[in-house]
């Protein structure tokens, strides 16, 4: 299953948000370690698995994208790549800070492994894009038809 419109895509996003939201607050209530480890797994997981089942403009629709292709487009992978490890990046400090845990450990590497992802899509992804943006259109030509008018 693949999904192409933007309000399908919203809906999968809002779908899986509510999914993370009820687990998170279920784990709050556990106070379990362990929970939020697994929370954050899941999270990684449904990005991952959102980014194969996405597809933009122009992209191919049936084939499998490559591995390495979080978004159609490089300005968003980057986007994401930045703030994911802008994210890290504070969850660190908290963590020297004094408010560390094991589960922020696994959230700090978490946010660090997805941030590699989306950057080195968006260094895949823009070499491809200004390729495509040089390349000319080649003008259409009209069919003949017999006795060499034009139609």
């Amino acid at each position: 299953m693949r999904y192409t419109t933007p309000a399908r895509k919203a809906l999968v996003v809002a779908v899986l948000l509510a999914i993370n939201v009820v687990l998170a607050v279920l784990f709050d209530a556990l106070h379990s370690e362990p929970a939020s480890i697994v929370l954050t797994v899941l999270q990684v997981a449904g990005w991952y698995l959102v980014t194969r089942v996405f597809r933009g403009p122009g992209e191919a629709v049936r084939a499998a994208r490559p591995w390495w292709r979080m978004t159609n487009r490089p300005l968003l992978s980057g986007v994401f790549g930045v703030g994911y490890a802008v994210l890290a990046l504070v969850n660190i400090g908290f963590s020297l800070a004094g408010f560390g845990s094991l589960s922020g450990t696994v959230s700090i590497v978490a946010e660090l492994v997805l941030a590699a992802l989306f950057l080195n899509s968006y260094a895949c992804l823009r070499p491809r894009r200004a390729a495509s943006a040089q390349t000319p259109a080649r003008p259409r030509s009209r069919p003949r038809v017999p006795g060499g008018a034009r139609t």
